[in-house]
């Protein structure tokens, strides 16, 4: 059996969503920036983006734990029905301990013994949470889990840098995920992700770990910035993402039509025109990158929140949730919402 014939079944009882109060358009990033706002949504397709102010509280934890809230809302639940915190973000709050016991801290469960660790892989954390969550419910070691990704980007970014500074955004989503009742058909029907780290060097950030640590005289003094090579992103994507399609999504080949909403990961504008050039039906290919940028892990479950609210994605429906990240990997997992 491969890694994407498996069925597992998986429900999301609740989503929630916190996006800091600061929304920065163009117009004001230009003057951060010092570059002309005309070109930011032309070169990167980005409107607006919201970044975090930490001095006011907006950290990671803090955020992850305020969309936690809202899902467990939604769900009717409370962390006294939880028995494990996923954490999967590309950005950390800081290298140890992992970001999940902080989220637990700011959800005020620190003493509780809930379950905590973390996944990153970088833009698709979210689909690998998810995926290793579908495992864990299938085996009944957990029953309920609370999967959060909270992602601050505005950190590590060099504003100045026009492919990167004006694509990314602050944000945090979550999702409180369980078993579904007898006759649901909700879950997990395939999933598959390829590495190539032979590319690992064309997106990251080279500081902040053990390779070039901070306290070391010799290391950069921009070391811990964020950074692309967008052409080099696009040359691999144009290579290796035809043949994971026909692998993962044998349908798309075929030319056949499952109904699925398509929630993607807002890499870019660029990434969109090759998507545009997949043929996918654009009434629901659900879009969040103008209002948000990339907010790397947060991407795809904030355009999944998106496209429930707005009635692209109902229960029962099919949704392709597929994405590029650092590494270089790509990622896809169909679900059945």
């Amino acid at each position: 059996m491969t890694q994407e014939d498996c069925f597992r079944p998986l429900f999301i009882e609740g989503m929630g969503r916190y996006m800091p109060a600061r929304c920065i358009d163009n117009a004001a990033l230009s003057e951060m920036a010092g570059m002309d706002y005309h070109q930011i949504e032309r070169r990167n397709g980005v409107r607006t983006r919201h970044f975090a102010d930490r001095a006011a509280g907006e950290t990671a934890p803090e955020m992850g734990a305020r969309a936690a809230r809202a899902a467990l809302e939604q769900a009717g639940c409370t962390m006294a029905d939880v028995d494990l915190i996923i954490s999967a973000s590309g950005t950390s709050h800081q290298f140890i301990p992992d970001q999940a016991v902080f989220i637990q801290q700011a959800l005020g469960a620190g003493r509780s013994g809930i379950s905590c660790f973390s996944v990153h892989t970088s833009c698709l954390s979210f689909l690998t949470g998810l995926d290793i969550a579908a495992s864990h419910l299938t085996t009944g070691r957990y029953r309920r889990i609370l999967l959060v990704t909270s992602e601050l980007a505005s950190a590590g970014l060099n504003l100045k840098d026009a492919e990167s500074g004006p694509l990314f955004g602050d944000g945090a989503a979550a999702a409180v995920l369980r078993l579904p009742e007898a006759g649901v058909p909700s879950g997990v029907v395939r999933c598959r992700f390829e590495s190539y780290g032979d590319d690992a060097e064309l997106t990251g950030v080279p500081g902040s770990g053990t390779n070039l640590p901070a306290h070391d005289p010799a290391t950069p003094a921009d070391a811990s910035y964020f950074r692309m090579s967008g052409r080099g992103l696009l040359r691999r994507a144009l290579q290796h993402i035809p043949p994971f399609l026909a692998a993962f999504y044998p349908e798309l080949a075929r030319g056949e039509d499952d109904g699925a909403a398509y929630i993607l990961h807002q890499a870019s504008r660029a990434g969109f025109q090759l998507v545009e050039s997949i043929g996918l039906p654009p009434e629901r290919v659900v879009r969040t990158l103008a209002e948000y940028g990339n907010c790397v892990g947060a991407s795809i479950p904030l355009t999944l929140m998106k496209a429930v609210e707005t009635g692209v994605l109902r229960r029962g429906q099919r949704a392709a949730m597929m994405g590029t990240a650092a590494g270089v990997t790509y990622g896809g997992m169909i679900l059945v919402y």
